[in-house]
């Protein structure tokens, strides 16, 4: 295994373990640390987490573009978790919801970056095994 397939690994874990700890963090965000004036629902909880739900079987099966997809997706949640951060109304699982997306727009971004310069050595190893 060469360093950059070791990296690849690593922030393959990395998004992995963010994206299910992102979706832990909205689903306690909807039922149990909720901020004020706010009310538990079962039709928030779904409207915040179903677009996250859309990528997980490319997430897990690490499929390059539905990952760049949910990078797209995990900024909208960015933008409204830096909103909420910075209410006046702000609880501090407001920041743990904050750093959770941003570990895993990072994470992904990485992955993709270093998946991508894998599959590229591999098929150039490989072209170059066939002439």
């Amino acid at each position: 295994m060469t360093a950059l397939e070791k990296r690849a690994a690593f922030a393959s874990m990395m998004m992995k373990l963010s994206y299910i700890g992102f979706l832990i963090t909205l689903t306690l965000g909807t039922w149990v640390w909720v901020q004020e004036g706010r009310q538990p629902s079962i039709t928030i909880w779904v409207i915040r987490i179903a677009p996250m739900l859309m990528f997980a079987v490319g997430i897990f099966k690490a499929q390059l573009r539905p990952i760049a997809w949910m990078c797209f997706a995990s900024l909208l949640y960015f933008v409204m978790a830096v909103t909420e951060a910075l209410s006046s109304l702000a609880i501090w699982f407001n920041y743990v919801e904050l750093a959770m997306v941003v570990i895993l727009f990072c994470s992904s971004t990485v992955f993709i970056r270093w998946q991508a310069q894998v599959w590229r050595e591999k098929a150039a190893v490989q072209g170059n095994d066939a002439v």
